[in-house]
Formats: C-alpha cells, structure tokens, sequence
C-alpha cells in the first residue's frame, strides 16, 4: 500500500515565522500556539472594512489610538506586588473561618449532609434508592435550598432539588417557617412532604455552632450503606476493576518525582496562580460599569449611541451593552461586545499570515484592565471610539478602595445630546366627516385595519338599565319664555349617553318633546380641551352646559337617588310584588303574542334570571341579581331556575293566574310573594346558558368545517399546521381558530369549541388523528 512505510521526513525551516517556535501551519489552522495552552483570542473580523468593499482583503488588526501608558498618578499598587503572590493563600477564603469579629455570623450559610430514601416501582433489582443532598441553610433570610450530589451512572438528572425559599412547616400556615433549631444531626426534617435525614455538617457550620449559636454539635453518623444498595454494587465493580483513577494525591506524587528526575516543577504558572487569585476573590460576574458614548452619526445610518461598558473583575474581561432609548428604531440585541478581553492599546507584534482579518495579538497581561480605564478618555476598541463620560457609585468606591484612584467628576453630555436631539412627529386625529361615533373614529384612525372599539364589559354589567333623570331649567334665557321651559335631562351610566326632553307646557309657544338626542356629548374645559360627562357632574343645584346650552338641575327621581347613594333596593315583599306587575305590564305592552314575548326574552331557548334582570332593564329598572332570582322564583315556583314556555303562559295570563286576586294590575292583585331565595337557581342557570352556548358553538364549528373548501384531509392538515406526526394537539387548534377559522369569541367560548372537539376522542398525550376528526365532521346530529 502506498504510503504505508513510516519514512523520517526531513527538518524544514520557515523563514517567515518566528525562529523560537519554528512550526509549519497545519491545513486550517489559525493559530500559531498550543491549542490548549493558547496565548492569543483572535476572531475573524470585517469591521474595519470600508462598506464600499465587498470582499475581505489581506489585511490585518492595527491599534491607531494613539500612545498609551499605563503609568497613572495616584496608584498604589504595582504588578510587582501581584506577581509576588504566595500559593498558599490561594484558598485562605475557603478553607478557614473566623467568626471573631462582629457581625461575621450574620449571612452565614449552614450546610447539612443528608439523605432521603425513594421508590423504585420499575426496576426488577431495587425497589428503593438513596440520595445524597447538600442542605443549605441561608441565615440571612432563613431560607433553604437543597441541591443533590452527582453520581456517576445513576440514570437521574442530579441537579436543583428545591430552589432558594422560605419554607413553610405546614402548607396551610406559610407563617410557620423551618428555622435553624428544627435542623440536629441524626434527626429527620419533613420540607415540603419529603423526609431528610441529616448525617453530618461541614467544618465551618460547626464551627458557627460554637462560636455564633454556642451549642456543640454530635459527630457525624455514617452513611448508611444497608439502604444504599447501589454505591454498594459499584464500589464492589471497582474493586475489581484493573483500571485505576489517579487522584489529586497521585498527582502531586507524580510532580514531585518529575522535579527529582527532570528537574521540571508542572505546578502551574505565576500568572495562572494571580489570575485564579482573581477569581476566587471576586464573586461570580461581579463587574464595574462605566458608561461611554459611540458618535457613529458620520455614516449614513449612524446615530449616538449610549453603552455601557462593563469590566468584570474575575477574569478581566470586557462587555460592551447598548441603552437603547425608547423608540429608537433599532431591532435586535443590545450587546455591541460579547464578554472577551480586550487587547491593550499598543504596538502589536510581527504581523505574518496566521494574524490576516483577526483582531490583533492578546498576550498574558497585555489586555485591558480596570485601571487603564479613565473619565474623559477615548478608548478605540475593534475600530469603534467609545468616549468614557461617566461611572456608577460602586465603580468609584471600589477604584479608590482597591486600586486608591480618584475616578474624575462625571462628563456634561448636554451638547452632545442636543445635537442629536430630533423633533418628534406628531400625529392629530382627522376632522369628523359624519360617519359613525367619535370613539369608532378615534380607534381606527391610529391602524390601517379598522378595529371596532373596546367596549368596557364590566361596566357594562354593572351600569346596564341605571339611567339617571334631572328636572332642570335654562339658567341663561335667550327669548321670552325660557325662563318658564322645563327639561327632563336622562343621562345613561353604562353607555356615557345623554338625551334632553322637554316637558309640555300650555300655551307656551314651544313645542315639547325631544330636544336633544340620545347620544354622547363632550364638555369643554378651561384650557380648551375635551372630555366625557360623568355621573360626578350631575348634581341638584348645580349648573351643567350641554352644546354651550347652559341648565340648571333643579330636581331628581327616587331612582337617581338609590343610584347615588349606592343602595340597592330594599328586597321586601312590596319590592317584589311591584317587580312582579311591572314584569307582565311590559309584557303586555311591547308584545301582541305570548310565543314572540317569548323568543324574545330567550333568544336561545333558555329563560332564566339573567334574561329577567336584562329585560327589567331595558324597561329602565333597576335591579339586583337576588330580585332577579327571586322574581323568577315567584314566576315559576315548579321551575328549577330555568321558565318554560308553559309556565310563561301561566305568567302573563292574568286571568289564570293561581296566585293572583283579579284581574287588575296593583299590588293588591297579588295574593302572596316567596321571599325565601333559592341560591341553586343561579347555579341551573348557568349551567343550561352554558349548555344552550356550547350547542350554538358545534353549530357554529361544524357549519364553517363544511363550508370550507377542500377535503377533510386537507383542513386537518391546515388546522394541525402541517404538524409532522399527523395530530392535531389542543393547543394548535386553539391558534387555527383564531388564525385559519377566524373565530372572534372570548376565551370562554374559545375553551368550549376546543372541549367540544376534544373531549371524549383525545388520546393519553392530549392529540387527535384524522381518523378522530373525520368521525367529527362526519356525525349528523340535531342541535
């Protein structure tokens, strides 16, 4: 075979590369160093390219921000100092304690080693298993988190178990939190119905046991290796086992034999012990945040950009976040510089051909730190200038604690914001041209697609049939006779409406009746302005200018009254005698047959006490939902809240009534009232609403499935999106009906058109086939 033989190549020498790493550049590389010990970070780049070109020339990364030193006035501390830094107080913070000073034990955290047993019904080797968490106890706010140990080859996602929180001891009191003395070593602990047993504490909980509590703590319990079956049969694996994992005792052994042969020590670098230092001492993305300007206005789409330039303190790596004012216009991220180092101003090194379009050489110790970092200062970083104006009250604090720098008084920005200070376009809504209400025109002139308005349903619900009525006269006559006018002014709470009638007088000269139509009037203000009447501005004695007409409210009905006074009607049985007669008064006013009165009242077939309460209302009555369900009570005692066509005969019959006197219509008619109210009446009534809707929906549902062009095949695949496994899921159709069928119900309509296809044909994951769906559209049933 070709190639076969092993042959010694011969040693070849480039002249383009440095001479103390001579290495020819493999097929794809970019880096002339050990990969796994890399002393550079460079990426490929494009963004000093002119945007005129539109291919990537052999260029290469040049720092052209001026001369830079990193002596500064006012440090205290050099890198000499760093350099000189011990490996033994690497983890001084970490394996030590001291609770001698006061207020140490204040934010303490107490770990616990525990265990909790759990069943196994699946497997046919254990029926339990035994799992080590980590309770950690946080006496800043007595809250806990347990989190469980990694075991290798246990099948269990080993992570979180119970997230940072207050625990309560029992769920029906949160009052009564687990506290610290609920915690004792070889006792069990109950969080949130989940048993621990608690086995040992590490070395700095007891020691705040002593120090901070004053109680001595028992030893550790063993581990209880009779229950944990598993880690039994895997340490009997390894004991077996040939293979040897080498421990960090191995390791050292390893170093020390290699220094004795070799004289090389592979302990790590000086550098590498300053930079862990780093990240020990500092918490985990611990940052300072210096705000900066990015002036891009020169180009086309440029504008002046506010960032903020973080520097996190545990690796010194730099990240650069845009504050995007509110509608600015632009879309996507906010980071402008992923967290990396950043290289220091400076010459860079040889330039050769593994550096072409990357950004530029990062050396140990040659990036940008905190303390190059300047108030005032322009700093180019990848070809953008950032002009530093400004640093948080933390930054300042801990530059001139750590580093003894006085960070300069923060930059004025005003000239540089009022030149870029743009005059924002205002839009007015068009001049009324006579088609539809003020509010129909207000909402669609903002969008394209007409919408129709926003209706307010609970105060729809509430305000329904409450009209309010003034006596008033004209408080400014314009001709003789005004003074002698009388105007009855109604106004509708619900909808906002007025309308003004006149009342007829003799021989007055005015004709009476309407004048002013139902409609919605808009009362101006003193600066000029607009707004709705509200029922705060009707008051008796107080005058009111409708259309630059001014009244005067003299008077108002008992009705207005309760309305404002906030009462409802008394429910006694006088009440409920008069809401009887009215009831079959304008029963027999506004319809000439019983079956008409009767469809419409129930449109849908169900009479119940809403349909009575929102009739009475239209009639210009007020009344509560118990008068309702007590009226319907009276008017059909057999009834079980729901009034049958039967029964509303019985009703509005006056002569055949049982429990009427005469044939007249007053409150001596009425032989008796049940003032006993029935509360399942409203429960039956929802119910058969319910019922009466979700028929109207399948309806609704079926009709548009048939109507629909194509084949059921097709529209099962339109409303399932083309779903990969040929189901349709709940939450799919739920977005077909409103984007594919467009449905505009409420979302109770909406649960009910999803139940009615659903119930009773999904399967264990919640889905439907075709075949489910074609037996849907298929059954012919009378609705």
């Amino acid at each position: 075979m070709k190639n076969s033989v092993a042959r010694t190549q011969p040693v070849r020498h480039y002249a383009n590369f440095p001479p103390d790493n001579n290495l020819p550049l493999a097929i794809g590389a970019n880096f002339h160093d050990d990969p796994l010990c890399r002393d550079t970070l460079r990426k490929s780049h494009t963004l000093l390219l002119p945007k005129d070109v539109d291919y990537a020339p052999h260029t290469e990364y040049v720092y052209n921000g001026g001369d830079f030193t990193r002596d500064r006035k006012g440090m205290t501390k050099s890198t000499a100092d760093d350099d000189e830094s011990d490996d033994e107080n690497v983890f001084d913070g970490w394996l030590s304690a001291s609770f001698d000073e006061p207020n140490a034990g204040k934010d303490h955290i107490v770990r616990f080693l525990a265990y909790f047993v759990e069943n196994i019904p699946e497997s046919p080797n254990e029926t339990t298993i035994v799992r080590k968490v980590c309770i950690r106890y946080y006496t800043q706010d007595n809250s806990i988190s347990v989190i469980e140990g990694k075991q290798d080859n246990s099948g269990i996602v080993q992570s979180v178990i119970l997230s940072r929180r207050q625990v309560p001891k029992k769920s029906d009191d949160v009052t009564n939190l687990v506290t610290l003395d609920d915690f004792h070593i070889g006792d069990s602990i109950k969080l949130y119905q989940r048993e621990y047993h608690i086995l040992d504490m590490d070395t700095r909980s007891r020691l705040y046991y002593e120090k901070i509590r004053g109680e001595k703590v028992p030893e550790a319990l063993p581990w209880p290796m009779e229950l944990d079956k598993f880690t039994t049969v895997m340490q009997e694996r390894l004991s077996k086992s040939t293979h040897r994992m080498a421990t960090s005792e191995d390791m050292d052994r390893k170093r020390a034999i290699e220094q004795q042969l070799t004289g090389i020590y592979t302990k790590h670098a000086t550098e590498d012990i300053i930079e862990a230092q780093k990240f020990l001492k500092h918490n985990i993305n611990e940052h300072l945040t210096f705000l900066a300007l990015w002036d891009d206005r020169e180009n086309l789409s440029g504008d002046l950009r506010y960032c903020a330039i973080r520097i996190y303190l545990e690796n010194d790596t730099v990240e650069i976040m845009e504050n995007r004012p509110e509608n600015s216009g632009r879309d996507g991220s906010i980071i402008l510089l992923r967290r990396q180092r950043v290289p220091r101003p400076g010459v860079d090194i040889q330039k050769s051909r593994f550096q072409e379009h990357t950004f530029g050489v990062i050396m140990k110790r040659d990036f940008l730190v905190a303390e190059d970092i300047q108030i005032g200062s322009t700093y180019i970083i990848h070809g953008r200038p950032y002009y530093i104006y400004d640093a948080d009250t933390s930054t300042r604090e801990y530059m001139k604690k750590e580093y003894g720098i006085e960070l300069a008084p923060a930059v004025d920005i005003n000239p540089f914001i009022k030149s870029d200070m743009k005059e924002p376009v205002r839009f007015y809504p068009p001049p009324p041209n006579g088609f539809g209400s003020e509010r129909e025109k207000r909402a669609n002139w903002v969008s394209l697609t007409a919408k129709p308005p926003r209706q307010d349903l609970a105060k729809w619900e509430k305000e329904k049939g409450r009209v309010m009525r003034f006596l008033a006269k004209l408080s400014k006559p314009l001709v003789p006779g005004d003074e002698k006018r009388e105007f009855v002014i109604s106004f509708h709470r619900a909808t906002d409406e007025l309308e003004i009638f006149e009342k007829p007088e003799r021989n007055s000269g005015f004709i009476a009746g309407r004048f002013l139509a139902k409609g919605i009037y808009r009362k101006e203000l003193p600066n000029g302005s607009s707004t709705l009447y509200t029922p705060d501005d009707f008051e008796v004695g107080k005058e009111i200018i409708i259309m630059e007409r001014p009244f005067k409210l003299l008077a108002m009905d008992e009705e207005t009254k309760r309305i404002l006074e906030d009462k409802e009607t008394s429910t006694n049985e006088t009440r409920m005698k008069e809401l009887l007669l009215l009831f079959k008064q304008q029963v027999h006013l506004k319809f000439l047959r019983v079956h008409e009165a009767y469809c419409s009242l129930a449109p849908g077939g169900v009479l119940g006490y809403r349909q009575v309460r929102e009739f009475l209302r239209s009639c210009s009555c007020t009344i509560t939902d118990e008068e309702a369900i007590l009226l319907v009570q009276n008017i059909a005692p057999s009834s079980k809240g729901i009034i049958s066509f039967e029964q509303f005969l019985e009703v509005v019959n006056v002569t055949s009534s049982g429990h009427m006197d005469e044939a007249s219509l007053t409150t001596r008619s009425v032989k008796s009232v049940n003032m006993k109210r029935d509360d399942t009446l409203r429960a039956t009534a929802l119910k058969a609403e319910d019922l009466r809707r979700k028929r109207e929906l399948e309806l609704e549902l079926r009709h548009k499935l048939t109507q629909r062009r194509g084949t059921t095949q097709e529209q099962f695949r339109l409303l399932g999106c083309h779903s990969a496994t040929s189901r349709l899921n709940r939450d799919v159709f739920r977005r077909s009906l409103n984007e594919i069928m467009h449905f505009n119900v409420s979302k109770k309509d909406e649960d009910m058109l999803v139940s009615i296809l659903f119930d009773g044909r999904e399967d264990e994951n919640g889905d439907i086939t075709y075949k489910q769906f074609q037996e849907f559209t298929d059954v012919d049933r009378i609705l």
